[in-house]
Parts: C-alpha cells; sequence; structure tokens
C-alpha cells in the first residue's frame, strides 16, 4: 500500500467512526505529532508606530522559509511556466488516472 492509498484509507475510517472517544486520540496523536504542532502556533504580527507590520514566524514556518531560501540559491525551484506545464501534465494524468477506474 502506498503513501497515497494509505491516507485514504483512514480517511475513510475517521469519516465512518461515530466513535468521540477514538477520534479524540487520532485528533491527539496529530496534534502532537512535531511539524503539525509547530504548524499550529499562530504567526505574531506586530506593528511599529509607522504602521509597518512586522511578522514573528513560529520554528515550523521558519524552517520552511530557510529551506526555500536555500532552495533557491541552488536554483531548485520552477519558473512560473514550467510550473504551468508541470500542473497541466499532473491534470492529465490524474484525468487519465480516474477514468481508468
Amino acid at each position: 500500500m502506498n503513501l497515497a492509498e494509505l491516507k485514504l484509507e483512514l480517511i475513510a475510517k475517521i469519516i465512518a467512526t461515530n466513535d468521540l472517544i477514538l477520534l479524540n486520540r487520532i485528533k491527539e496523536i496529530i496534534d502532537s505529532y512535531e511539524p503539525y504542532a509547530a504548524a499550529n502556533e499562530p504567526t505574531s504580527t506586530y506593528e511599529k508606530e509607522t504602521s509597518e507590520k512586522i511578522y514573528v514566524f513560529n520554528k515550523w514556518q521558519q524552517k520552511r522559509i530557510d529551506i526555500a531560501l536555500k532552495q533557491v540559491e541552488n536554483g531548485e525551484y520552477l519558473t512560473e511556466e514550467e510550473d504551468e506545464k508541470e500542473m497541466q501534465k499532473w491534470f492529465k494524468e490524474e484525468d487519465e488516472r480516474l477514468i481508468g477506474q
């Protein structure tokens, strides 16, 4: 079973259950998982007297920004045109996959 299939199976089981205790336990597990726990922390916003906003990112957000900046420095990004082609290719593959089911 691949990752996408596992996710869909879990989602289906979650939707099918009416067990509040089970759902709360699942929520606790997901909330405690490090990447998501940090992502749930809000971005802080401060306003200077000049009405300039200053954003203070949580650890997870700052880590993602640092990774993205490093990727840009290394040329690991797509132009808007390349991205559009990739998206169209993906949509076409998904349509073919869904039609083939």
